[in-house]
């Protein structure tokens, strides 16, 4: 059993303040949080982290930044043969300014460029694959190489050149800004009528399994004509950075090791809701033993 990540690689450089940035003015920052991320990078760390077998399809320079990547990624046993680490490039940075008073986040990224390159794809046997839209044309090429693999897409914001995951996935796994992104809806907790039209519109893209992430309010999923409320855990949050790869992350290890739907989504909510009690994307992962002790304060049942 394995499980495949596609997507970004990324050096966070994170500085965490305690109000609100206001334009024209000089902060000082007395420390500052250096990690890997990226959805698909983050998502990789936590699968291996929690003993799944676990590669990654992404693209890095060959530079300190992707150095430091590549070491990350490799000492928590991801592996990294399809890792592409390109001389032409330079590492895609994310500077991440956090709210202290909220732990709400402001990140600039510079990207990669697109491109098209061939992983070795023999070194890779999936059971279960998370795409987070980059490295679209090898996420493409997945479906047809490993075309009983369980698909799970990490849909952050609506981007209609990806349409052609969407509709293909098992899993759509998406953000709220996604879903009224496409729909046109705003998700109200308090008038479910806009939860099911929400998903009718969302059908029309992928006749799968949705799930909706809604922040602080949990998440929603679609079981047969039936939509479940997930609440979030309780969280002092610090630093809300990488909870949502972490919860792709967890999502794909419970398909792993095939878990109902409904605690899939409620151990990746905990799971998310522990990250954001710490500074820091891959550093706010959790280890699974941390979870199973969080479940455990909190008197839940769900095997994990």
């Amino acid at each position: 059993m394995s499980i495949l990540c596609i997507g970004q690689a990324v050096y966070d450089i994170t500085f965490p303040i305690d109000k609100p940035i206001v334009e024209n003015q000089k902060y000082r920052i007395p420390e500052r949080i250096e990690c890997m991320g990226g959805p698909a990078a983050n998502a990789a760390y936590l699968c291996a982290l929690w003993g799944s077998k676990t590669s990654l399809i992404s693209r890095i320079g060959n530079d300190l930044f992707g150095k430091k990547i590549l070491e990350q990624l490799e000492n928590t046993g991801v592996d990294t043969t399809s890792l592409k680490v390109d001389d032409q490039l330079a590492t895609s940075i994310s500077s991440i300014i956090v709210n202290q008073e909220n732990g709400h986040r402001t990140i600039l990224n510079t990207p990669l460029p697109l491109e098209n390159y061939e992983p070795d794809w023999s070194v890779h046997s999936p059971d279960v694959i998370l795409m987070d839209g980059y490295e679209k044309a090898c996420a493409l090429q997945a479906f047809q190489k490993y075309p009983k693999a369980i698909t799970l897409m990490d849909a952050g914001t609506f981007k209609p050149e990806l349409l052609d995951i969407i509709e293909a996935v098992d899993y759509l796994v998406c953000s709220k800004d996604f879903a009224y992104q496409y729909s046109g809806i705003t998700i109200d907790m308090s008038h479910k009528e806009t939860w099911r039209d929400t998903f009718s519109k969302l059908e029309k893209i992928n006749p799968n399994t949705i799930v909706i992430t809604l922040g602080s309010d949990g998440s929603i999923y679609k079981k047969e004509d039936t939509i479940y409320h997930i609440p979030a855990f309780h969280a002092d949050t610090m630093d809300t950075t990488g909870a949502g790869d972490i919860f792709h992350g967890a999502f794909a290890y419970c398909l792993e090791n095939h878990f109902s739907l409904k605690d899939t989504v409620r151990i990746a909510s905990l799971t998310a809701s522990i990250s954001v009690e710490t500074l820091g994307g891959q550093l706010s992962i959790p280890s699974l033993e941390s979870v199973r002790n969080r479940r455990d304060e909190l008197g839940l049942e769900m095997d994990i």
